[in-house]
């Protein structure tokens, strides 16, 4: 019987079964980074296809591809993500296609896992045909047997607690003295006491350098832990170490109405540090978010052909896709947010954070920076480094470029930095990538990359999030209503665990439109579009809502008035298109929302699901909100 596979990644490798535009195909030989060479399975005949064409096959008797498999993953606990952890250590010497001692190694490992070797290559199956670490998650509607939890929670809390408070502290606890203390305690609580040995695994599965950094000191977790090398380690291969960061273009831009100059934008970008070819980049006028750092690194995983397309930009290739295996960034608030946190957990992504004033890693996004940087100066607006070097020269008089110019102009130069040789790697960044996915003759390539196909959920997950119980008049976030029918079996929810409090569901939420949210329903297992709960009320940024409350502040007008903010709200943009013309602030802010505005419209491409419109029953009155209730606004 064939295992249903969860398609949510196409693994491009020799001999997998593919379909394009309705056509079924095997693939014969990978020709390129961005072909493959397929036999088409009725004729025999065989064609170059582009690697951005591919789908996933057909299933038998259906004309559709089977929807991709969505998994609300809020209620799974700390000790379920530490199992799938656990189980994808245990399979990945496995995910090598190559190896040859599989079926030694799969004994091996279900022997230190006490599972069936079967289990092992479910295990393995599972992982491969999505690539997300929920897939590992344990099934926990029954307790004891192979591959399921064995301990109580109230067991494994006590065991965790320990190891971290007895164990893990200056005060050098030993092993013995720990498993006493933990069945001691275990004894008190009149709970099952864990077999000795179950305790040593646990002591053993904790990472070396964290225990002996708590027990020894950072000095000591360096001298045994730390490689001493001249470059990064774990950047062996493509995609193995990506790097993160954001900056200030310096190049001053025009808005595209008056072609009069509205400052400079910022740009986020991601490297590959093993090829230094750029693997994603977002373009914006806000200031660095999570969302922008969301937007980029989405941008990195999937494949930018629609992208290029959309752009008009025919003349270049950007080959370069796929989920990193660790990311780098620096401390900055927006890489510390929880989403980043849950959405590289769930793509099995791991995020590294660099050290305040301890900048081991960073020099190579930093110099990918100074290269956009350098080649910007040639541009007419250019800010050049500073007073000194920018002279007498009149940047925002000779400033012509626009935005979306702007973005082409840097995706033309990222089409030649990937093609011109970089003296750190002795060869063009798409060469060593090239190299590094389909091999040399002298060391074998790791592979093309699995292409992610469930692009929706992916660039939901990576948007920021908000935590709310759902009431009965729907969702209240910013001090904006949000309803939507969908939500109505949610109202009023019972944490599962603790009846006395309300379940706390996530919406996600796009900064430059809030006039939806994105919330996973578990009965549908789908996301859905949640919109206001006053449908008559304007799309907004939320730095234009910000903005409206402070205004309404100044007037005494309560922000629970929605329809009096967002008449500011108005107010304020005619306001800014009035003063366009005269003031740099006014055209910027008049830029902001097309490029909201923009992104938006793009939405019925990148979300087709979520954003679809659904039929919803009018929300229940709540007691106290009148949305038709005007409060004048005064003249002054």
């Amino acid at each position: 019987m064939m295992e249903k596979q969860d398609r949510s990644v196409l693994w491009i490798e020799k001999g997998a079964t593919i379909s394009s535009h309705g056509r079924e195909y095997v693939i014969v030989a990978l020709a390129d980074i961005n072909l493959v060479l397929a036999k088409e399975v009725g004729s025999g005949e065989k064609v170059l296809l582009k690697i951005g064409d591919l789908e996933p096959p057909r299933p038998v008797g259906s004309r559709e591809p089977e929807p991709i498999a969505e998994r609300n993953l809020e209620t799974v606990s700390a000790e379920d993500w530490l199992i799938a952890e656990e189980r994808k250590r245990l399979i990945t010497p496995l995910l090598n296609k190559d190896f040859q001692r599989r079926d030694a190694l799969s004994t091996q490992l279900a022997k230190e896992a006490e599972v069936s070797v079967a289990t092992i290559y479910r295990w393995l199956s599972t992982y491969r045909h999505s690539e997300l670490l929920s897939s590992l998650l344990p099934n926990n509607t029954q307790r004891g047997g192979k591959g399921k939890p064995r301990l109580l929670p109230e067991v494994e809390t006590i065991i965790a607690t320990t190891i971290e408070n007895f164990y893990d502290i200056e005060q050098k606890n030993s092993i013995a003295a720990t498993i006493e203390e933990i069945r001691r305690l275990c004894s008190n609580a009149n709970l099952p006491l864990p077999a000795i040995n179950t305790i040593r695994t646990r002591l053993g599965k904790t990472n070396g350098r964290a225990r002996v950094k708590k027990r020894e000191g950072e000095a000591k977790a360096h001298d045994l832990h730390d490689p001493i090398k001249g470059k990064i380690p774990d950047a062996e291969w493509p995609l193995a170490l990506v790097q993160i960061d954001h900056t200030l273009l310096p190049v001053i831009i025009v808005d595209d109405v008056y072609r009069k100059s509205i400052r400079r934008a910022w740009i986020t970008l991601a490297i590959d540090v093993n090829t230094r070819v750029c693997v994603g980049m977002y373009l914006s006028l806000d200031a660095p978010s999570a969302m922008s750092a969301g937007m980029c690194i989405s941008h990195a995983i999937l494949m930018k052909d629609k992208w290029l397309n959309r752009l008009g930009i025919t003349s270049v290739d950007w080959p370069c896709w796929g989920t990193m295996g660790i990311l780098h960034m620096d401390n900055a608030r927006e890489f510390r947010g929880d989403m980043l946190k849950f959405a590289c957990k769930e793509y099995d992504i791991d995020l590294h954070l660099r050290p305040v004033k301890k900048p081991r890693y960073g020099a190579h996004i930093e110099r990918l920076m100074g290269t956009v940087s350098e080649g910007l100066k040639t541009l007419k607006g250019a800010t050049f480094s500073g007073p000194q070097e920018k002279g007498t020269y009149d940047a925002e008089g000779n400033a012509c470029m626009t935005f979306s110019e702007l973005e082409k102009w840097l995706v033309l130069f990222f089409g030649r930095y990937h093609r011109k040789v970089h003296s750190g790697i002795g060869t063009t960044p798409l060469t060593k990538w090239r190299e590094g996915l389909l091999g040399t003759k002298d060391k074998p390539g790791r592979g093309l990359p699995a292409r992610r196909i469930d692009e929706e959920m992916l660039r939901i997950n990576f948007m920021p999030f908000f935590e709310r119980t759902v009431q009965n008049y729907g969702v209240l976030i910013d001090d904006v209503h949000y309803y939507h029918d969908v939500l109505r079996p949610w109202i009023n929810a019972k944490h599962p665990e603790y009846e006395k409090h309300k379940r706390k569901f996530r919406f996600h939420r796009d900064p430059r439109d809030i006039s939806a949210l994105y919330f996973f329903d578990e009965i549908a297992q789908r996301y859905f579009a949640i919109p206001y709960r006053d449908v008559s009320l304007p799309p907004a940024s939320i730095w234009e809502l910000r903005e409206a409350h402070r205004k309404a502040d100044e007037k005494g007008i309560p922000h629970e008035n929605e329809k009096a903010v967002f008449a500011l709200l108005t107010e304020q943009r005619e306001l800014e298109k009035d003063a366009a013309e005269k003031t740099k602030s006014a055209r910027r802010a008049q830029q902001r929302r097309v490029q909201h505005s923009n992104a938006r419209a793009q939405k019925k491409e990148d979300l087709p699901t979520a954003s679809q419109a659904t039929s919803s029953a009018p929300p229940p009155v709540v007691k106290g909100y009148d949305p038709d209730a005007v409060q004048p606004l005064d003249d002054e």
